[in-house]
């Protein structure tokens, strides 16, 4: 560094600061000269380029990541409840309900700590494809909870419903007991060959089989149409429907369900991409939060 004001050449031995001319005191900046800027060695230099670049691909992968985790949602979220074509439905839809008289005497079961008066009305089976379900644990059904002893309940259809691709214009809905359906003019439907049915059983795994069925499935179900009664609630009673011609309050099937298969499952993968692009959301906005906390080294 040489001093612009006296001209004193710095030396390597000088003890004066690096701003500062040693000879007359100057400061090079308000003489017009800058001391030179450190050199970083070029080791230091790759590893700074070095951690910077792994830095940002891993922010990079962690944004991709993300966007793929919400695509992935939305798309399964659309295709997941979508009904299968009249050529994809099994030959037993095609069958009305059976109701026959029963023999069977009241009895008593538990439930979740509760017990439930069970009077038995008509023994049923039914097939059909599931339309609309109720969602026990979702926010928008404030009558049931997951110790509710109705599982779930689900609307299908059979007969001449699925004889052509018109229920697939029709657009259903599950209230918390209701079942709700709009379709426009010109589309061929039957109000006797829909039910909505409240479905309970004592049986664990048949309620499994219950909550894991999804809208598209189709379901053959046995067991019997019933009135039930909490204990705990003396007076308090829900009754089934025993005809398929009614509607409104009180035309929902109550089912005590002996036996619960799905005959043909619809829509399984995209099920299943659901749930884990639910999850890989999760994940991968908590990897990306992390990565802003981690200490750079």
């Amino acid at each position: 560094m040489l001093c612009p004001k006296c001209r004193y050449q710095r030396k390597a031995t000088d003890q004066t600061p690096a701003w500062q001319c040693p000879a007359c005191g100057v400061a090079y900046a308000k003489a017009g000269v800058y001391p030179p800027r450190p050199i970083i060695p070029a080791s230091q230099r790759a590893r700074v380029r070095n951690t910077y670049g792994q830095r940002r691909g891993i922010d990079h992968l962690l944004s991709f990541l993300v966007v793929l985790s919400i695509s992935s949602f939305a798309l399964a979220l659309w295709l997941k409840d979508q009904l299968p074509a009249p050529t994809h439905l099994v030959p037993e839809l095609t069958q009305a309900p059976v109701q026959t008289a029963t023999h069977h005497p009241p009895f008593v079961f538990n439930y979740h700590s509760e017990g439930y008066l069970i009077e038995p009305v008509a023994e049923y089976e039914l097939w059909g494809l599931v339309v609309t379900h109720n969602n026990i644990t979702g926010i928008t059904d404030i009558m049931h909870t997951k110790d509710s002893v109705d599982i779930k309940d689900i609307c299908v259809i059979w007969g001449g419903n699925i004889g052509n691709s018109d229920y697939q214009k029709i657009s259903f809905s599950s209230g918390d007991f209701i079942c709700y359906f709009q379709y426009p003019a010109g589309v061929s439907f039957a109000f006797d060959e829909i039910s909505n049915n409240h479905l309970l059983s004592d049986d664990e795994v048949v309620r499994e089989t219950i909550r894991q069925t999804h809208i598209g499935d189709q379901i053959h179900l046995r067991g019997m149409l019933v009135n039930y009664s909490w204990q705990s609630k003396p007076g308090w009673v829900r009754r089934t429907s025993t005809t398929r011609q009614d509607t409104g309050n009180g035309a929902c099937e109550v089912v005590f369900v002996k036996e619960f298969e799905v005959l043909k499952a619809t829509n399984q993968p995209w099920h299943h991409l659901y749930r884990i692009s639910g999850w890989m959301i999760a994940l991968s906005l908590l990897l990306k939060i992390g990565s802003f906390l981690l200490p750079t080294r």
